[in-house]
């Protein structure tokens, strides 16, 4: 009887799990310039994931609504502007969330670029520093 009962916990387990989504920002960077683009995508998800936000001037809004241009599971953002920093996350339609990332804009000219993906203890990790291309000069 303890054979059967494990095995139905087990198969119950299975058919009724949740597929999760992450959250990935191209460029990966926690950090970006005033005017980049930058595209957000939920990863491994099934259909109905939504990317979503909260800035300091709005509350969570999803992408395409006042912000962003939506492709399926995936936003972008043409031109990043300082109003857009935030977090960012997947949610599904039932409102299961994923990972949450920050994301800040700066209108500076140097950015300290690191990964927008949580970093695990133990993980190796590059920073590096990343200067704003100027305007080409007018011809």
């Amino acid at each position: 009887m303890k054979d059967t009962s494990l095995l139905l916990l087990l198969s119950s387990l299975f058919c009724c799990s949740t597929n999760a989504a992450r959250l990935t920002v191209t460029p990966s960077s926690s950090q970006v310039f005033e005017d980049e683009r930058v595209s957000l995508r939920c990863e491994d998800a099934s259909d109905g994931w939504t990317v979503r936000r909260k800035t300091r001037n709005q509350k969570r809004a999803q992408c395409g609504v006042s912000w962003g241009t939506p492709t399926g599971s995936s936003c972008t953002i043409s031109s990043m502007d300082p109003a857009d920093s935030g977090e960012y996350w997947c949610e599904s339609t039932e409102g299961s969330p994923s990972n949450t990332t920050t994301i800040t804009v700066s209108s500076e000219s140097v950015i300290l670029q690191s990964p927008a993906l949580p970093v695990m203890e133990g993980d190796n990790v590059t920073l590096t520093c990343r200067t704003k291309m100027a305007d080409p000069p007018p011809c």
